[in-house]
């Protein structure tokens, strides 16, 4: 992969088709995977619209696991990710064919797929006319409504003053991770806020782009937050994130909604502005899985009450051990951007302060009087590479420091194959919290009781800081 400074941007419209070397404009790819999240939502607010009419819909639903929520399956999954993968394919068909992009999709299972046979089908998911399908759940058509490839035409990248796209070349290994509608148990159970569609691109083991769509936060809209980054020298450097974009874009909804038909999203975590800027927020599921359970109870009873280690005398006793606050949240997509958007608060804040006192300072790129706390996800063995793909880039987009890795510390992988997260997943964004997560993975990769649980192999050395240290994941 290659970041390239002023590229002539292709004229054909249509992915690089026009480019006999075929190299892969990732600010192209970005936007092509943001517009098709954006028809991907539509799909989920129509189906949402639908169950609200008629309990047919909800009646039909399947389940992976048999009485397990969080295996769920609606017929918003495979139609959501139908439409997602025509939007693809309509822009990067050349590609695609050819090997240069390979597409992962959370319902390409053929056991899990949404071609189901008997009298609850979800037929309507897989008509024989595509573009009959968009029609069907009153979602933009392409051959309609083109697909937007180049959104991001900009002489600088959104908030970095970075210039220059990201190529990725021949050799480059470039994978695009789907997961149709992240949250399908709080899609059945009503608690709809949490609910995304989530497509993220990697580059050699890497997440360096994403789209994560909110399809059913607002009322007559669709949001998508997206990000970019560049990435040189190798994993475990976290200086070597670029962030290249970062923000939201808002669409005009087709499909109605009702956002209070429901009952009340007592688990929703976006919003973090009335915290104290000194507590530690802490997300985490509802599981019972034992590897969840030990791993908060690790968090709470040691790490946050541990004196300092060598190595962490830049962060006093008192940020050490912050007060912390739980939040219960459903979704991994939305846990982690419950991460980013405590950052960005807290970022927003401090900038806030910093002009109020006169100073100038380019945050949060710069050290802080106060190092700031910020906030840590903690998720145990269960999601998959599709889950965590788009949340990582945008995540790191908005900040190059964050941390993502298993509970052990190790890198996430990437390459297509080995999908699941078997070891579970802990996010960090903030120097406390980096400082936290860090301790954490230590804590628990020496924990023999711990190691056996998730069936990885007992740390027996002693990592410093620097090793552990692994912002990008590959």
């Amino acid at each position: 992969m290659s970041v390239y400074r002023d590229v002539d941007a292709d004229a054909s419209g249509k992915g690089g088709e026009a480019s006999a070397i075929a190299d892969i404009d990732i600010q192209h790819l970005l936007s092509t995977c943001v517009d098709a999240c954006r028809r991907g939502c539509e799909v989920i607010r129509n189906v949402r619209h639908k169950s609200l009419q008629s309990s047919d819909v909800l009646d039909a639903v399947q389940y992976k696991i048999l009485d397990d929520p969080r295996s769920a399956l609606t017929e918003a999954d495979g139609a959501s990710q139908k439409v997602i993968i025509e939007c693809l394919n309509r822009c990067w068909e050349k590609e695609i064919e050819g090997g240069r992009i390979k597409v992962v999709g959370e319902e390409d299972e053929d056991q899990y797929s949404t071609d189901l046979e008997g009298e609850k089908s979800f037929d309507t998911a897989y008509s024989e006319d595509i573009m009959n399908h968009f029609d069907n759940y009153n979602s933009p058509r392409p051959d309609r409504e083109p697909i937007q490839t180049h959104m991001f035409e900009t002489s600088t990248s959104e908030g970095t003053g970075e210039s220059g796209r990201v190529l990725a070349v021949k050799g480059d290994e470039v994978i695009i991770f789907i997961d149709p509608m992240d949250g399908t148990r709080e899609f059945v159970e009503g608690r709809i806020q949490n609910v995304q569609c989530l497509i993220g691109i990697t580059v050699n083991g890497r997440p360096i782009a994403g789209a994560m769509g909110l399809p059913m936060v607002h009322g007559s809209q669709i949001e998508i937050a997206y990000g970019m980054i560049s990435t040189s020298g190798n994993a475990s450097d976290s200086s070597a994130v670029v962030p290249l974009l970062s923000g939201v874009k808002f669409f005009d909804a087709l499909n109605p909604l009702d956002l209070h038909s429901g009952p009340p999203d007592v688990n929703n975590s976006g919003q973090s502005g009335g915290d104290d800027d000194g507590t530690l927020m802490v997300c985490s599921g509802d599981s019972k899985k034992p590897a969840l359970k030990m791993a908060m109870e690790c968090l709470e009873n040691d790490v946050l009450a541990e004196a300092a280690e060598i190595g962490e005398s830049d962060i006093d006793e008192e940020h050490l051990r912050p007060p912390m606050r739980k939040v219960v949240a459903g979704g991994c997509g939305n846990k982690i951007l419950s991460v980013q958007r405590h950052f960005l608060s807290l970022t927003e804040r401090q900038e806030a302060q910093y002009s109020a006192a006169g100073c100038c300072v380019d945050l949060p790129f710069v050290s802080s009087p106060s190092p700031m706390v910020g906030a840590i996800s903690v998720a145990p063995p269960g999601s998959s590479s599709w889950d965590t793909a788009a949340p990582t880039a945008v995540l790191l987009a908005a900040d190059p420091n964050a941390r993502v890795t298993d509970l052990v510390g190790r890198p996430l992988i990437y390459d297509g194959e080995s999908l699941l997260n078997q070891r579970g997943v802990v996010v960090s964004s903030g120097s406390v919290a980096s400082s936290v997560h860090d301790r954490l993975c230590r804590r628990l990769g020496k924990d023999r009781e711990f190691c056996e649980v998730i069936g990885v192999v007992l740390d027996t050395s002693t990592p410093t800081p620097a090793e552990a240290d692994i912002s990008v994941t590959n």
